[in-house]
């Protein structure tokens, strides 16, 4: 009896602490580069809508930071992503590509800090990436599916890619993971 008590016991402190012992990824986290500079996220979301067929990985946010012309004030700034990917379940796990926002509405926003060329004066300037407008020879987006089970499920997976701001830019995004578990959308 005793011999089974313990290993009830010992069985369920694993469930608990088995992920903080052997390092496993936090669910909801999304984690990528852009242009270098690092973003990680704990509050991402991945929603699957089995009667339209498509998932959404989504991190929509604002944080707070110092106006460079300022910098006693704050100055509140968009930081996110939104990538959708549409094809039917069984096609989920595997390798996806895309060049245009037709096929895979993809979407990163963040901030840089720009410098006036004759003022010197320095500001924060919104930036918004996508496949929707730019030269399909240049802009791609790849994103990879490693698992895909029923809502709860921590799927995880990464992404990669080269996207055109409002500007005209280029950005490269890269070194993209996640591990953010499944929710199901309602259907109406």
């Amino acid at each position: 009896m005793k011999s089974k008590l313990f290993r009830g016991i010992f069985m369920v402190s694993m469930l608990i602490f088995a992920p903080l012992v052997f390092g496993a990824e936090q669910p909801g986290t999304v984690s990528y580069k852009i242009d270098g500079k690092a973003f990680s996220f704990k509050d991402a979301r991945l929603e699957y809508s089995a009667g339209d067929g498509y998932i959404t990985i989504t991190r929509d946010g604002t944080e707070e930071v110092a106006d460079p012309a300022e910098p006693s004030r704050k100055i509140e700034v968009n930081l996110g992503l939104s990538i959708e990917l549409a094809v039917e379940e069984k096609a989920l796990v595997g390798t996806h590509e895309a060049k245009t926002g037709d096929a895979m509405p993809v979407y990163f926003s963040w901030y840089e800090i720009d410098t006036d060329k004759d003022t010197k004066e320095k500001t924060l300037k919104d930036i918004l990436a996508s496949l929707d407008s730019g030269d399909e020879k240049q802009q791609s987006f790849r994103l990879k599916i490693d698992n895909f089970g029923p809502a709860g499920t921590v799927i995880k997976g990464s992404f990669s890619g080269k996207l055109f701001d409002e500007d005209g830019k280029l950005h490269e995004i890269a070194d993209g993971v996640f591990a953010i578990p499944r929710e199901d959308v309602k259907e109406h």
